[in-house]
């Protein structure tokens, strides 16, 4: 039985208010000293405050499968495997998978209980396709890595993206974060339906207005890589309404777009190899094998994978245990709308002092949901995104627990991801840490590596919240000691600090409401 992506229960009371309006442009003395209430609850509704701007805390309902209004599907059964005494599974069980691949029928391939070793990569490169256990406990379907490292599961199509026509100016002066709509210069060319990509280049003079040209170097004096003009940001967006020069998407905007900044564009795409419908379900995978590889040790754990999706759009890990991988879940840029319902990464450490350490889950796509997720393990990264991430991303009502003496961190990992929301997480106390902050010369110059995200209801050992220039970061109704930013960096729109807010899930709200 799939279980629903639908909210929790609904309460009837006053949330706190919050105000602030730090380190944007233009939200000086005067902005600052009459700062919008950020965000409401009362009779059962959210009510939301803007900044001078217009910016506010966004919508993030949004994500997941189907954008949170369907959910998973049930494929039938189209093939069924067995366990067999010994040797290699990977062929036996591709096949099964290319098998209902080519049938042109959506359908699951079903492994009974019981272990299956896997010394290659399992791939689902085709929509509505679906590998099944026969559940993620002690007596259900495991899978059991061998060999050298590598990916157990992927699911992915292929190709990228291609632009059809050409990328179209945005008009607008100032495109707020939480708008779903802007002004192009031409929308002769725009339709209803159209796919699209909003992108916000990362050009120098922005670069410059947050600081990210002049990284301090590392504490061994070792010069830090400062950030040069990039693609940016790239919003991947259906388009629902066109009105003379004026675009309505379906999903809104987490960054603002700045003329005085960023020459801001909307662009047509195609994407025939991005797959749909496909998932991994109600197993569980033992990468304890990987750990025995010298190479494991030689920062080998980032290719000891349970499973990589990307190239993919509404699409699932559902009910998926993984235990002993360095990196279990790994979410790639090409990636849309993937939901990760009930998994866990667990026994995730690395015992020896390192440069990087792994991640259990990492989100490099936009509109992902991780809901109903356990960590553990220590050493280790619980969950981070990447370089340029755009949002929307949520981690909902996720556990992360330190099992050991050493670090277990999360937040948004390097160089300005932007709209990620960790909503009703726990990291347990007095290690865990959550944090929206720059990162300065950590990994070459990660700098800000997160902006106009949201921390709700999380109960932390610790926190770090900081105000980047030109945008926002929220702690709103956090557990644990907050940090105090260093000298020179302003602190993030804090309230209620030390006591749990209404509603308990922001997400579950938000999409109770839109719903």
């Amino acid at each position: 039985m799939r279980r629903s992506l639908g909210a929790g229960s609904r309460k009837s009371v006053v949330a706190i208010v919050f105000i602030g309006c730090l380190g944007l442009s233009g939200c000086g003395t005067s902005a600052a000293s009459a700062a919008p209430n950020w965000i409401s609850f009362a009779n059962g509704r959210l009510a939301y405050g803007t900044d001078a701007q217009g910016n506010r805390i966004p919508d993030f309902s949004r994500v997941g499968y189907r954008n949170g209004d369907a959910p998973l599907p049930d494929l039938p059964v189209a093939a069924t495997l067995s366990p067999q005494p010994s040797g290699d599974d990977t062929a036996r069980i591709q096949q099964a998978i290319d098998h209902v691949a080519n049938s042109g029928k959506p359908g699951a391939v079903q492994l009974t209980a019981g272990a299956y070793r896997l010394e290659g990569t399992l791939r689902i490169s085709a929509s509505n396709v679906e590998l099944r256990g026969a559940g993620s406990g002690s007596n259900g379907t495991k899978l059991v890595a061998a060999g050298k490292l590598h990916t157990l599961v992927t699911i992915a199509g292929t190709g990228s993206r291609t632009s059809v026509g050409s990328a179209i100016p945005v008009a607008s002066s100032y495109v707020p974060v939480g708008a779903d709509r802007l002004d192009v210069s031409d929308a002769s060319s725009l339709h209803v339906g159209d796919h699209v990509i909003v992108q916000r280049p990362q050009e120098q003079s922005w670069i410059h207005a947050i600081g990210m040209d002049k990284i301090p170097p590392r504490p061994d004096g070792t010069p830090s890589k400062q950030w040069t003009p990039n693609s940016g940001l790239q919003f991947d967006r259906t388009i629902t309404a066109v009105t003379g020069k004026t675009v309505q998407f379906d999903v809104p905007l987490t960054n603002a777009l700045e003329s005085q900044y960023t020459h801001a564009t909307v662009t047509r795409y195609a994407y025939p190899g991005r797959i749909s419908g496909s998932g991994l379900a109600h197993l569980s995978a033992d990468g304890a094998a990987f750990e025995q590889d010298p190479a494991w040790h030689d920062n080998g754990y980032f290719n000891s994978q349970l499973v990589s999706v990307d190239a993919a759009q509404d699409s699932w890990v559902d009910d998926v245990v993984a235990d002993h991988f360095g990196s279990a879940f790994t979410i790639g840029q090409n990636a849309l709308r993937i939901s990760l319902l009930r998994t866990s990464s667990l026994d995730e450490s690395v015992p020896q002092d390192i440069h990087a350490q792994p991640a259990a889950y990492t989100i490099s796509g936009q509109e992902t949901l991780v809901r109903h997720c356990v960590v553990t393990g220590s050493n280790v990264h619980a969950w981070i995104t990447q370089a340029r991430v755009p949002g929307p991303n949520v981690v909902s009502r996720c556990t992360a627990t330190n099992t050991g003496s050493r670090i277990l961190d999360a937040g948004p990992h390097q160089r300005w991801a932007s709209g990620t929301l960790y909503d009703d997480v726990t990291m347990s106390p007095p290690s865990g840490h959550l944090q929206l902050s720059d990162r300065q010369w950590m990994g070459s110059g990660q700098g800000w590596a997160g902006a106009n995200s949201v921390l709700w209801n999380c109960g932390t050992g610790s926190y770090l919240v900081e105000n980047p220039p030109t945008a926002h970061n929220w702690a709103l109704g956090c557990t644990g000691t907050q940090d105090k930013p260093p000298a020179g960096h302003r602190s993030g729109e804090i309230a209620s600090p030390g006591k749990h807010l209404l509603p308990e899930s922001l997400y579950d709200e938000q999409l109770a409401e839109r719903h």
